[in-house]
């Protein structure tokens, strides 16, 4: 019963806390003084290898309730640079 409540509220663009939903890659608003900052190379490797070993990201993607990234932003550029149209998500008050 609670999937399907979740399932409405989704539709009406009401995300709850604590549960993982999967938004497009695109919709997710980065903060551009991020996209100035290149990531590390090594952690970048690191990150990237993960993803390539378990099909998933190392670090959750978080995002507040107007799709602003919170956290996560290697694991949203490995998305679109792997051409990655939706990510699962976790959004936060």
């Amino acid at each position: 019963m609670n999937r399907i409540i979740r399932f409405i509220k989704e539709l009406f663009g009401k995300y709850e806390t604590g549960y993982e939903y999967w938004v497009q890659t695109k919709d997710i608003k980065v903060n551009p003084d991020w996209r100035k900052t290149k990531i590390g190379r090594v952690k970048f490797q690191r990150k990237i290898q993960y993803w390539y070993r378990t099909g998933e990201f190392e670090s959750k993607i978080l995002l507040d309730k107007d799709f602003n990234l919170l956290d996560g932003y290697s694991s949203v550029r490995i998305a679109e640079i792997k051409g990655i149209d939706k990510v699962p998500v976790y959004f936060v008050d």
